[in-house]
């Protein structure tokens, strides 16, 4: 071994080592030592400055950047929970506070912001599934008996005469390898479905999680809310409306943060979310004229109300109706909380004007489909 070190002039190494910037050692992998990916999503915060970022904006990065730092990993081992908690607890953080470490309550439970957008979500993964579901790809292989070299070592030195479905690991295993076979218990009521097996459909990462997922029924208001016309900061904003989110007066009074409920637009009635849109005086101005605008008639019974009323119409004109409410909601909240920080309430005509502008530009640079002539000529007049 000595004379191979020196004719190469490499070093004899030891165990354990890093190969790939992932470490390799015989034990189990312990919490310190996935540390660094922890280190890794806090340095990309404050390397981004990201503190004045919208909703949106901090959303996009934590999807883009921030909750697949840890995928490398996650596809070669099985991560203590301890870290990908950690990791959801400063993505969270940093989601509605802009910062990596705040203890204070959130709009939206982390489970509901996780599932997917047609369930009421926003499509951000729960991390500790998502790293099961990674690792599911490995027991399909073995269970398919694929050519990889390391599934027919497998099966000779671990399953060898038995099934890899009934196979059970002894104590004498690697660490690794138990967590594979645990993670062959969490997927068998699924992988060993009779119905699916017989569809003949293969495993997929993204099959997986939506097993270990229970995401509950379509939410009738997801094609409204996230539509390719609206701005992503308004669809963050209607989204929270639909859930009934928004910091209203009526909530931070039941909070014990404030003493008054009264609407700080009308000055008349309690405010809450339905008064706000679109029962107060200054949001049914503003409702007027934009219906004068699109040409249309909406019901000012509640928010949800709104979704339904167009549903019968046009994919277009459900596209630009939806979007031009968003808009006006986003800006009556803005200029809620103008009124109620400086004492200015703007024009009513003011805010349509901002919605006109906006939507057309929307309309113009969007890759919206126009459709019918009839439609054209619809989009032409908002125009």
């Amino acid at each position: 071994m000595k004379c191979i070190e020196e004719a190469s002039g490499v070093k004899r190494g030891g165990i354990p080592f890093r190969y790939l910037g992932v470490k390799i050692a015989p034990k189990r992998l312990g919490v310190l030592d996935c540390q660094c990916l922890v280190d890794k999503v806090t340095e990309r915060i404050d390397r981004l400055g990201t503190k004045h970022l919208s909703y949106a904006g901090r959303l996009t990065l934590i999807k883009s950047v921030l909750s697949t730092l840890h995928n490398y990993w996650a596809r070669i081992f099985i991560l203590p929970k301890t870290v990908l908690n950690s990791i959801d607890a400063i993505c969270r953080a940093f989601l509605w506070h802009g910062q990596e470490q705040k203890e204070s309550p959130a709009l939206v439970s982390w489970n509901q912001i996780c599932k997917p957008r047609r369930k009421g979500g926003l499509g951000l993964k729960l991390l500790h599934q998502w790293n099961v579901a990674l690792m599911g790809k490995y027991v399909w292989w073995v269970e398919q008996k694929t050519d990889h070299l390391w599934v027919k070592w497998v099966h000779t030195i671990y399953i060898k005469n038995t099934t890899w479905k009934d196979y059970e690991p002894t104590i004498t295993t690697s660490w690794a390898w138990r967590r594979l076979c645990a993670v062959k218990t969490q997927l068998k009521p699924w992988l060993y479905d009779e119905a699916w097996r017989d569809s003949g459909s293969d495993y997929t990462v993204k099959l997986g999680y939506s097993w270990l997922v229970d995401a509950g029924p379509d939410i009738f208001w997801y094609p409204w809310i996230h539509n390719r016309i609206m701005l992503p900061k308004h669809n963050f904003f209607i989204w929270l409306v639909a859930h009934k989110r928004l910091l209203t007066q009526d909530r931070l009074m039941r909070m014990h943060i404030t003493q008054s409920n009264r609407c700080y637009l009308c000055a008349a009635e309690e405010e809450d979310l339905n008064h706000l849109f679109f029962s107060c005086s200054f949001s049914r101005q503003c409702v007027r004229l934009l219906e004068d605008w699109l040409s249309i008639c909406l019901p000012y019974q509640g928010v949800i109300d709104w979704w339904i009323a167009i549903r019968e119409r046009s994919l277009l004109k459900k596209q630009v109706v939806a979007a031009a409410v968003a808009q006006l909601m986003y800006l009556i909240w803005h200029a809620r909380n103008r009124c109620r920080l400086e004492s200015v309430i703007p024009l009513p005509v003011m805010l349509i004007k901002q919605v006109k502008e906006l939507l057309q530009w929307r309309m113009r640079y969007s890759r919206v489909k126009i459709g019918s002539r009839r439609s054209q000529e619809w989009v032409n007049s908002l125009c």
